[in-house]
């Protein structure tokens, strides 16, 4: 492939094969054979997908097929030039124009080796909430003790140990009610597994409440609860400061301009803007920030705001916090949610508990979520997945355009 051309126009016909559903159904009903309880009859979606043009002895299509209304019924497909190595997976004809396809049938997988022994715990008795192969699995059992859920999430390194640590701290902190919102309680980490264990936290998701017309309530107090993690004296293991967001954007960004060279020079100049921004803001002084706190992560339990999953809780910007809440709004409906409106509710409740936050600080971290979102589109496998990432890097130019 040309160095200077585009992967997405290159593999053109791969990629459509791969998305078709007639191709999918043809290896559910070739799989079915092998795995007869499968109901191939049933719709199956792909959940998860990776397209990498510039692997060589690795997988350069990777999707994750899941049959709908069960969780457990997945199926994970790698595709390569050349012919895999049988390590496990089911490997199948040479299939032209894709080539070689391996298949690994949940909860076997390539990388998280104990996956299946963690789960053969359970007889079954589990849900699969969030599933990225090669990383994580997130998953809902009914506990030790048959009486209370309890959530797993097992990595593919040892990270869950300084989660475990850090939870034990912020559940102390929750229950003094130094922070506004409810956290999971803590149970243990299995490091020969690892994965991380938490109960489950008495709550609903309230993001259909958040876009109903009691939404601009509920935004404020969002913000407000959100604002009590900076606010509060808590001191987590690790550190992500402005340095270490430029770092993992110049990578990003570095990937994005060999699969996207002719957006190379803005892709650059985005860079160095945001360079720019962040050292004149090098003096900052950082506290705890959840890292991800858009609205799916946040529980209504009645009296108060729940809060989940603190795998990025850090030492950080509080900058980035709000940039995720706002920036993860951007996604929705405009038409059908006053996505503004929300927003500035938010953020005037989160200043009023957090203090006065540096806009261009903020306007920076949300071009850094699009930069990160431009990339998770080129790297999908859709047809239209340059034109998306092209579109996310117009919106990560437009979030700076008033602090150049």
């Amino acid at each position: 492939m040309n160095s200077m051309s585009n992967p997405h126009d290159h593999y053109r016909q791969q990629l459509q094969r791969v998305c078709s559903d007639e191709w999918k159904q043809q290896i559910i009903e070739y799989l079915a054979f092998s795995w007869p309880e499968w109901d191939h009859s049933k719709a199956w979606e792909t959940c998860w997908s990776r397209f990498d043009p510039g692997s060589q002895n690795q997988p350069y299509l990777s999707l994750l097929l899941q049959q709908q209304d069960c969780s457990r019924h997945m199926c994970l497909i790698e595709i390569s030039q050349r012919e895999p190595v049988n390590d496990g997976g089911m490997v199948l004809l040479n299939d032209d124009p894709l080539g070689w396809i391996k298949v690994w049938r949940f909860p076997e997988e390539p990388v998280l080796k104990a996956l299946p022994t963690v789960l053969t715990e359970f007889n079954n008795d589990f849900e699969i909430l969030r599933y990225r192969p090669y990383n994580r699995c997130t998953f809902r059992c009914s506990g030790f003790d048959s009486s209370v859920p309890v959530f797993g999430k097992l990595f593919a390194d040892q990270r869950g140990e300084l989660i475990h640590h850090d939870s034990m701290s912020l559940w102390a902190a929750a229950r003094a009610r130094h922070l506004d919102f409810k956290v999971a309680k803590p149970i243990k980490w299995d490091s020969a597994t690892g994965t991380v264990w938490q109960a489950a936290i008495h709550g609903q998701p309230l993001v259909d409440r958040l876009f109903s017309v009691s939404g601009a309530k509920l935004a404020g107090r969002i913000g407000m609860a959100a604002a009590s993690l900076p606010a509060s004296r808590l001191k987590p293991t690790t550190r992500f400061d402005g340095t270490a967001q430029m770092q993992r954007s110049i990578k990003y960004a570095k990937e994005l301009s060999l699969r996207m060279p002719e957006l190379a020079d803005s892709i650059t100049r985005l860079i160095h803007t945001l360079h720019r921004i962040h050292a004149d803001s090098n003096n900052h002084k950082l506290r705890a920030i959840h890292g991800a706190p858009h609205a799916h992560q946040w529980l209504d339990c009645g009296d108060q705001l729940g809060l989940v999953d603190f795998d990025r809780y850090c030492l950080g910007d509080p900058e980035l916090d709000a940039a995720t809440f706002i920036g993860e709004m951007d996604f929705e409906d405009r038409e059908h949610v006053p996505v503004d409106k929300l927003n500035a509710i938010f953020l005037d409740a989160y200043q009023s508990i957090a203090g006065k936050l540096d806009f261009r600080l903020l306007q920076a971290y949300h071009s850094h979520k699009r930069l990160a979102k431009a990339l998770k589109a080129a790297r999908s496998i859709r047809l239209n997945g340059d034109r998306k990432a092209r579109r996310h890097l117009v919106y990560a130019f437009q979030a700076i355009k008033e602090t150049v």
